[in-house]
């Protein structure tokens, strides 16, 4: 931007040979009794800058081109006025410029305008500067208004693309809510704050349970809603308290409670917020209830970092979910122990793997009218080599939770098929051995290609062989439920569905798919067996089953008077302590021999 220098512009005003043009001064009325050399006067006619200039008592005296063509007056027009140039319509950052200073410097300023010819808005810098004589007197005053038009643009374009890309890196795109970068850096403050000596608080991580199912039944764009309705549920929540909410991923919040908290303040809190989440949401036509798990821990007695405070409220959090979810869970130091035990357990699994602690174990299914072995199930038992037998409960989630359950799940299927081969190779009465996979790994795309292996290095049969799914696989992905089922028709496996009656019963499933067997869940088989009558979804199970030609497997039997009940209403099969546990191999075959010599004796 052009800025004279102070003994070229004084020059330019009190010099008395010429005028700005070269003119005599007497041509131009009020003109200024300056002169100016040719080059002189052509670098100011010439600059792209806007320039005009008043004498020391703030008379117009002077201007160059780009002034005449942006305000449409001339210096004739306007030689000699002082200011505010009442009349002369010129755009106000003109009128007012130097108006009542008498200081001699230099300012800077900032001025949007409409544009006089096209009436857009163009912005101007200004510099205005006041000149002295060598006595300190004032002497004059001069203005460059240079056109930052495009630069304010550009800064403009700049500054809302910092605004999108703060909102990328700091929001979540779907529910407006601060992310995970946000809440960890509003997290480090404030445990700043109070590790200092400040308000201590509390985070709480929110994970809605079993959102997966909510998704699978009703599909993605109805629990998008879900989330936001929740979304919107927890922010009013978190405004009416002075909180910091933050969505984390998926179907996970959190939320900073930045104020004075007691143990007995965030169990108020957390039976708040679960109480808000789980009422009932109408999406799509149909009421859906979600539930939620929450841990918590607090500063600065839990952490001075927000990765130690959401690592310990996610510790409690998972706490709350295996005692059952829908509730809360404050973090204490207990959970450190449970965690280090859980790390290590999950060591041992992986090497149990590879290893040769891992056997399949069997239980027969029998013929609830004839009491002849109808079938075997095959379940995978872990022999710890410290800690003795692991229950399926504890090692079963733990696979699910790492990925190890697919590795799992193909050594089950593999001795499965060892033990049909073994069974039924020249019997001839062949019965089926089922294995209950994991929905993970029957969802795998390379699952029949796994199977098919399975079978052939066994020396197997497929038509041997049975795979229990669950009701909530049926209607997860249906396209690959219909290649999966056409693949296991083809190989001649048979699909029996397990734990009926306790999931999203899909009906239409049962005559869509080539289902073989519906397995009665044990929460059903032991209903009201005191009073010697079976549970009615028990009873309408195999009612269906009878009617649709599909056969009924009762599990969990241990009490003769459940069998009798079962028989009663027509229940084709079932299995259970009644008859004998889960046993390994060579142990199984020799119950089997124990219990035909029973049944002929009888």
């Amino acid at each position: 931007m052009f800025q004279p220098e102070f003994g070229f512009v004084t020059g330019m005003i009190s010099m008395e040979d010429k005028t700005l043009s070269g003119a005599d001064p007497a041509a131009v009325p009020g003109a200024p009794a300056a002169a100016l050399s040719d080059v002189e006067a052509r670098i100011l006619l010439s600059l792209p800058d806007i320039v005009w200039c008043l004498d020391q008592d703030r008379r117009f005296r002077l201007c160059n081109a780009a002034f005449e063509a942006f305000t449409g007056r001339t210096q004739r027009d306007l030689a000699g006025m002082t200011p505010p140039y009442e009349g002369a319509e010129l755009p106000s950052f003109i009128r007012s410029f130097m108006q009542g200073s008498t200081e001699c410097k230099l300012d800077r300023e900032e001025h949007a305008v409409r544009s006089p010819k096209t009436g857009l808005r163009i912005y101007f810098e200004t510099t205005q500067i006041a000149l002295k004589r060598p006595d300190g007197t004032p002497d004059g005053y001069v203005c460059i208004a240079h056109d930052m038009t495009r630069r304010k643009a550009l800064e403009l374009e700049l500054t809302a693309s910092r605004n999108e890309l703060f909102q990328h890196a700091y929001y979540d795109p779907m529910t407006g809510l601060a992310n995970l970068r946000h809440l960890t850096g509003k997290l480090a403050e404030a445990a700043a704050v109070a590790g200092s000596g400040g308000a201590g608080g509390a985070v709480l991580k929110i994970d809605l349970d079993r959102f997966s199912a909510i998704n699978e039944t009703v599909g993605r764009a109805s629990g998008d809603q879900v989330l936001l309705e929740l979304s919107k549920r927890l922010r009013e929540e978190a405004e009416r308290h002075g909180d910091f909410l933050a969505r984390l991923d998926g179907a996970s919040f959190a939320m900073i409670l930045q104020r004075k908290t007691s143990h007995d303040d965030i169990a108020r809190d957390c039976e708040r917020l679960l109480t808000r989440i789980s009422r009932p949401h109408f999406v799509e036509q149909k009421l859906l209830t979600v539930t939620a798990s929450i841990g918590a821990s607090y500063f600065p007695e839990h952490g001075d970092s927000s990765e130690q405070l959401l690592a310990r409220a996610d510790s409690a959090l998972l706490s709350a979910k295996r005692e059952g979810q829908n509730t809360w869970r404050i973090f204490d130091e207990s959970l450190l122990d449970e965690a280090r035990e859980r790390f290590e357990l999950e060591a041992d699994l992986r090497k149990s793997i590879e290893g040769d602690n891992f056997t399949a174990h069997f239980q027969a299914k029998i013929n609830l009218q004839t009491g002849e072995i109808a079938g075997v199930e095959a379940l995978m038992r872990w022999n710890h080599p410290d800690m003795g037998s692991i229950p399926p409960g504890v090692f079963i989630p733990l696979a699910e939770q790492t990925g190890l359950i697919i590795p799992l799940g193909e050594r089950i299927m593999t001795d499965a098929c060892h033990f049909a081969r073994h069974w039924n190779d020249g019997n001839r009465k062949p019965i089926r051995v089922s294995v209950n996979l994991s929905a993970r790994q029957v969802m795998l795309d390379d699952f029949i290609p796994m199977l098919k292996g399975c079978i052939s290095r066994a020396g197997c049969r497929a038509e041997w062989l049975e795979l229990e799914i669950t009701e909530s696989m049926l209607m997860s992905d249906p396209q690959r439920i219909d290649e999966l089922m056409r693949g296991l028709s083809a190989l001649g496996v048979a699909v029996s569905i397990d734990d009926f009656g306790t999931g999203y019963s899909a009906i239409s499933s049962l005559t869509r798919y080539p289902i073989a067997t519906l397995k009665i869940d044990r929460s059903f088989v032991h209903t009201r067996v005191n009073d010697g009558k079976p549970s009615a979804i028990a009873r309408t199970i195999v009612a269906m089953a009878r009617e649709l030609g599909i056969k009924c497997v009762a599990e969990g039997i241990e009490l003769a008077a459940e069998a009798d009940m079962l028989r009663k209403i027509g229940c084709d099969e079932g299995q259970g302590f009644l008859w004998h546990k889960p046993m390994p191999e060579e142990e199984f075959f020799r119950w089997v021999t124990r219990h035909e010599k029973s049944a002929a004796a009888q």
